[in-house]
């Protein structure tokens, strides 16, 4: 049947090209120690966690930002939109979202400091605590309140942490900023997606990563890798590794200076992020936890090694090469001491997946189920292994076999090794 309907390319020409920028934000923040703007404890660790947190205390260090930014004061040309996109915009539309967790009231603080900064902006902050034309802002008014503020005709700036991530397009927008140190893959990839509502045939989506540390920023990684493993899946010929190559020719990823901003080549991206431990972070991120019964996830929040002994004691005595209790429990519902221990149990599987080169490199093996075979007959790196990831070997093997941990995802991280 549609093959009986004609492709509208038209259509396919509206979709927004993009572009991902990484900022380094270590200039202002440096700027607003010299000048004792900030805190003691922000001043030793900077995170936008802290900014959240206390706005106030690190007051200095944002509107310096801000200034850098939208601007071009300060002297951080790093951080200068116009000279890193070379796209000078009298009126434009931005949009950046804080830490999720971040209070309304505090939000709302944000929006208030983001205001005196930029006097020839229009700031509207997107939390149910502030009111548009007398109504309180829900995800459901939000669409329309920040179209109304558009209509205006003046530069302006969007704050927002978890309202208007799905379901929020305004075609004007141009620019998003990721003001958060680490977040959740898909709600990420979400938020990036606000850039990319069609606007007219020109329009470019432009994504800013705003980091303390560009050296372990992974934000651009959960969507490279995301969009590689949906690749492989429909050409399965492909390794890994030759799908996030595929995926890096289609995006423009650069590194923000003070000359402007300089493209990240495909094999450098992928080297960096390999070395950062960015894909790893990511691979933990998006383990199936629901592959784990409730027991085996409490054993592994727990450190409960014993749980996984049994385990592969039961399989040998039947036999079997799975345990068939390994479907997600049925009708289980997630309290909160449940969900600490999914994030948990997740932490201690990033761990392994993050050093994984222990038992790759340790048994010259890139096979999963052999090296466990080596391990098992080495007591040195049995020991090394509880050492390392805080859990017994038994434990990883479990992991393995169960396929909560991907061979796929071994040759991605050690092709090259």
């Amino acid at each position: 049947m549609l093959n009986q309907f004609n492709i509208d390319t038209n259509r396919d020409l509206l979709v927004p090209d993009f572009a991902c920028y990484q900022m380094n934000l270590m200039g202002p923040v440096n700027a607003a120690i010299a000048a004792g703007e900030v805190d003691e404890d922000f001043e030793t660790l900077p995170s936008w966690a802290k900014f959240a947190a206390n706005p106030i205390k690190s007051k200095g260090f944002f509107t310096r930002t801000l200034e850098a930014m939208f601007l071009g004061q300060g002297g951080h040309d790093e951080l200068n939109v116009d000279l890193q996109t070379e796209d000078y915009k009298s009126q434009r539309v931005s949009m950046m979202f804080m830490p999720a967790n971040t209070r309304n009231d505090v939000l709302e603080l944000i929006g208030t400091i983001a205001q005196e900064t930029l006097p020839g902006f229009e700031v509207i902050v997107l939390c149910g605590t502030v009111k548009h034309n007398g109504r309180k802002i829900t995800n459901r008014l939000a669409e329309r309140a920040v179209k109304e503020v558009v209509e205006q005709g003046k530069p302006t700036l969007i704050i927002a942490a978890q309202m208007a991530q799905r379901s929020f397009s305004i075609p004007e927008i141009t620019e998003l900023y990721l003001a958060y140190d680490r977040g959740e893959n898909g709600a990420t990839i979400q938020k990036m997606s606000r850039t990319l509502t069609p606007g007219d045939m020109n329009k470019v989506g432009r994504i800013f990563s705003l980091s303390f540390d560009p050296n372990r920023d992974d934000k651009f990684d959960a969507m490279v890798v995301e969009t590689a493993l949906n690749h492989k899946k429909r050409n399965a010929s492909k390794s890994l590794q030759e799908a996030m190559r595929d995926v890096l020719r289609t995006v423009d990823i650069f590194k923000c200076t003070e000359d402007g901003s300089i493209k990240v080549e495909v094999d450098d991206y992928l080297a960096l992020a390999l070395e950062r431990k960015g894909v790893s972070r990511v691979l933990g991120k998006i383990v199936n936890i629901n592959l784990l019964t409730s027991d085996a996830i409490s054993a592994l929040a727990n450190g409960n090694s014993d749980y996984f002994r049994n385990q592969k004691q039961e399989r040998a005595e039947s036999g079997k090469t799975r345990n068939s209790s390994n479907n997600k429990d049925k009708g289980v519902k997630r309290d909160l001491s449940t969900q600490k221990e999914i994030a948990k149990a997740r932490e201690v599987i990033t761990t392994i997946i993050e050093n994984l080169d222990i038992i790759i490199l340790g048994t010259g093996n890139k096979v999963l189920s052999d090296a466990m075979s080596v391990v098992e007959q080495d007591l040195e790196m049995r020991e090394c292994i509880e050492e390392e990831f805080g859990v017994a070997a038994e434990t990883v093997a479990y992991l393995f076999q169960n396929n909560i941990i991907k061979q796929d995802w071994v040759e991605l991280l050690y092709d090259n090794a």
